[in-house]
């Protein structure tokens, strides 16, 4: 389960990075959003 939430990070991460350069900062703001989600889910794991 880890290696799947840091596997999704990194997807969002590199989708993140590539919407910040087209400057799509809605589409940035919703990534940021699940990005953060997603870390919180892995800090929930790690914590078990």
């Amino acid at each position: 389960m880890v290696m799947k939430l840091f596997m999704e990070i990194k997807n969002i991460f590199a989708d993140l990075a590539s919407t910040l350069i087209l400057g799509k900062n809605k589409d940035a703001a919703n990534l940021a959003i699940i990005l953060s989600e997603k870390t919180k889910a892995l800090a929930e794991e790690l914590g078990k």
